[in-house]
C-alpha cells in the first residue's frame, strides 16, 4: 500500500501522543484511509503536492479527535475523515486566493462539488444503507471486510490481499462471491 512521502512527519506527530492505543489507532487510520484521502484531495486541488500536504494536515487535525473517531462506525468515520479533508482543501484554496497567488484557485474553489444531497435522497439513501447494513451483518467478517475494502475504501486487489493475508490472484473471485452472498441476503429480505 502506498504511504505518502510525508509519513515521517505524521509518524513524528503520532509519537508525541501519550496514549499508546491512541497512537496505534491514529496510525492505523492513516494507513487505512491514505489512498482515499489522497484521491479526494487531488480531485479538489488538482495538484499532487498540495493533495499530499492536505492529507498530512487532515491527519494533524484528526489527532485531537481520536476519541470521537473511535466512537463512530466505519461509514461515519469515513465520512468524517473525508469532510475534514474537504475543509482542509477549501481552507488551502481560500488562503491561496487571499494571498493573490492565483486567480485559478478561486475557480477551483467554485468547482468543488457540494456533497449535500436533497432531503429525499438522504431518506432513500438512509433506507438503502439500513437494508445493506442488516444484510452485511449476516455475512462473515471476511466477506464484510472484502466488500468494505473494495467498494468503500477503493483499495486495489494487492492491498486487500495484504490486509486480509490472502493470495492477490484470488481477491476478485472472493469479492465476487461476497457480493453474490450479500445480494442473496438482500433478495431474501426483500421477498420476505
Amino acid at each position: 500500500m502506498e504511504i505518502g512521502r510525508g509519513w515521517w512527519l505524521v509518524d513524528f506527530l503520532f509519537s508525541s501522543m501519550e496514549n499508546e492505543n491512541d497512537r496505534k489507532f491514529i496510525s492505523m487510520l492513516y494507513r487505512q484511509y491514505y489512498p482515499v484521502m489522497k484521491k479526494h484531495a487531488y480531485i479538489m486541488t488538482k495538484d499532487a503536492d498540495i493533495a499530499e500536504d492536505s492529507v498530512q494536515e487532515t491527519m494533524i487535525r484528526l489527532i485531537p479527535k481520536v476519541s470521537l473517531l473511535r466512537s463512530l462506525n466505519d461509514h461515519k468515520r469515513t465520512s468524517y475523515i473525508v469532510y475534514t479533508l474537504k475543509h482542509v482543501c477549501v481552507d488551502y484554496i481560500r488562503k491561496k486566493t487571499q494571498r493573490g497567488l492565483t486567480a485559478a484557485a478561486d475557480e477551483r474553489l467554485n468547482q468543488i462539488p457540494d456533497f449535500r444531497p436533497a432531503m429525499e435522497e438522504v431518506f432513500v439513501k438512509y433506507e438503502e444503507i439500513r437494508s445493506l447494513e442488516q444484510a452485511l451483518f449476516h455475512l462473515s467478517e471476511r466477506d464484510r471486510n472484502l466488500l468494505y475494502y473494495k467498494y468503500t475504501l477503493e483499495l486495489k486487489d494487492q492491498e486487500i490481499a495484504e490486509l486480509l493475508q490472502i493470495p492477490a490472484q484470488h481477491v476478485r473471485q472472493y469479492v465476487a462471491r461476497a457480493k453474490r452472498r450479500a445480494l442473496n441476503i438482500l433478495s431474501r429480505r426483500n421477498e420476505g
